[in-house]
């Protein structure tokens, strides 16, 4: 009678250990993933017919809406890494050269803090405005961001590329120039 209850609790045992595993999904079988974070955003792009002409009656910017991925959970860096890619539209191009790196972006009280490297920060005035005010214009356009704070190496620098002053926080002036 012991050896039956035995084998019984051994049996039972078993059964318990046995359903409260996973089954290993099989190669054909999708698992679920966790859906990817998503923003929508205004990105600012150089208007190419601007740049080439220089005729102040253009519009120095073009305005591109889409949503584009959050990757590791820092929706300013992915703006950044996005206004590096060239839009898929007609008279618009980034200025913001691929050699460029973020080293960090941040959001504290509405500002937006970008850090970038000093290596490869060069280029003429034009080049340095559509730099900075493609990232400002673009992270302004959301509701949370105020303002944008540029660091090069972590510190706070009077320049970029030596033309446009960066030492403290720049705001949207779009509707002002």
């Amino acid at each position: 009678m012991k050896r039956t209850i035995t084998i019984i609790l051994s049996l039972l045992m078993l059964f318990i250990l046995c359903s409260c595993t996973k089954k290993a999904p099989s190669p054909n079988e999708k698992v679920p993933t966790e859906p990817e974070k998503q923003i929508e955003i205004s990105l600012y792009y150089a208007n190419e017919k601007y740049i080439e002409t220089g005729d102040e009656k253009l519009e120095r910017f073009v305005v591109v809406k889409k949503q584009i991925p959050i990757e590791n959970n820092n929706a300013v860096l992915s703006i950044l890494n996005e206004l590096k890619k060239d839009p898929d539209i007609e008279n618009a191009t980034t200025n913001i050269p691929s050699a460029i790196k973020f080293l960090n972006a941040k959001l504290e009280n509405k500002t937006a803090y970008v850090d970038l490297s000093s290596e490869n920060l060069s280029g003429g005035s034009l080049q340095e405005f559509f730099v900075i005010y493609q990232i400002v214009y673009s992270l302004t356009s959301l509701e949370n961001i105020d303002e944008v704070q540029f660091l090069v190496d972590g510190k706070k620098e009077e320049t970029l590329m030596g033309h446009f002053l960066i030492d403290q926080p720049l705001k949207n002036n779009l509707n002002t120039q």
